[in-house]
């Protein structure tokens, strides 16, 4: 009889013990989502993922929502908090207006600004893809003692210069299909990224595997067209201060990435102690290519953050 009451009792415990550790396997695992409000008023919503020292994500595009860096982000929750912002005018940060003065690298940087009071931490780390890389350079010029870490994944070069190339090792890409695809958005005044896909990624089949998941409702073409001018024209004094940055900064980027060998070098140049890791065989989404090529990114950006 007791011993009955014994081994009863301790199936019950064990019981509540993996009850506890469940429940704080879902909590630290759990998402949690809110908006902030930006200097001129902008509600801006913020998703986040896991415990740790803070890493904001910022997508590329500039337009995309942050979505497609879900394999990211679920990598690395088990041992940081991912902060993942909707940038203005994408995902559920809606804007009313969208013209030349919302779209200002002033909105931007007040914007990452607002989340680091928001988050009462006196620094963090900026994880970019793309254009994404490119906005964490201008918030590292503006606020270099906010920016812990730079991770520029892919990243467009903090000048003018890869606008000259990146269209180009593109288009060398693109097949006679993708450019009737391409000619047909055109005329139809849609969104081309589609049919440009392609030319992004190393693997073609990947790419036609991710461009089958692409929705494009996703993506706000406005935010694009109304944000590359905004950069170029600030591009002398974020140069300029960029030299003054003095926290780490890591680059990871497809040896075959559009953006081309010479950005991540440029970048390294302003920022002597920039470390740069290039993956083989490999585009603009290491992430998305095949086992190898994620395998090495993976590995590469736990690394970097390390």
């Amino acid at each position: 009889m007791v011993l009955t009451f014994i081994v009863q009792l301790l199936i019950n415990m064990k019981k509540f013990l993996f009850l506890l550790l469940l429940i704080a396997f879902f909590r630290a695992n759990a998402q949690t989502s809110y908006y902030i409000t930006s200097a001129d008023q902008t509600k801006l919503f913020v998703r986040e993922f896991g415990k740790g020292e803070p890493v904001i994500f910022l997508a590329g595009g500039p337009g995309f929502n942050a979505s497609y860096l879900e394999p990211v982000w679920k990598n690395l929750s088990s041992k940081y908090r991912c902060i993942v912002l909707d940038q203005r005018g994408t995902g559920k940060s809606a804007l009313s207006t969208m013209d030349s003065h919302t779209f200002t690298m002033d909105n931007y940087v007040n914007d990452l600004e607002a989340l680091r009071v928001h988050l009462k931490v006196d620094q963090f780390t900026l994880l970019g893809h793309s254009w994404g890389a490119a906005l964490a350079m201008v918030y590292a010029a503006r606020y270099p003692l906010h920016a812990s870490k730079l991770v520029l994944l892919s990243g467009v070069g903090p000048s003018s210069k890869v606008f000259r190339f990146f269209q180009d090792n593109i288009a060398m890409r693109l097949r006679p299909e993708d450019l009737k695809e391409l000619a047909i958005c055109d005329s139809l005044q849609q969104p081309t990224i589609k049919a440009l896909l392609p030319g992004y990624f190393f693997d073609r089949k990947r790419a036609l595997e991710t461009k089958a998941l692409l929705n494009l409702d996703d993506y706000n073409t406005r935010a694009q067209n109304l944000t590359w001018p905004a950069y170029m024209a600030d591009e002398d004094s974020r140069v300029g201060a960029l030299k003054n940055f003095k926290g780490t900064v890591s680059i990871i980027q497809g040896r075959q990435d559009p953006v081309g060998e010479s950005t991540a070098f440029e970048i390294k140049e302003l920022m002597p102690q920039t470390n740069i890791h290039f993956i083989e065989k490999c585009g603009h989404f290491p992430w998305l290519e095949n086992d190898d090529q994620a395998s090495d990114f993976f590995e590469a950006l736990n690394a970097a953050l390390n």
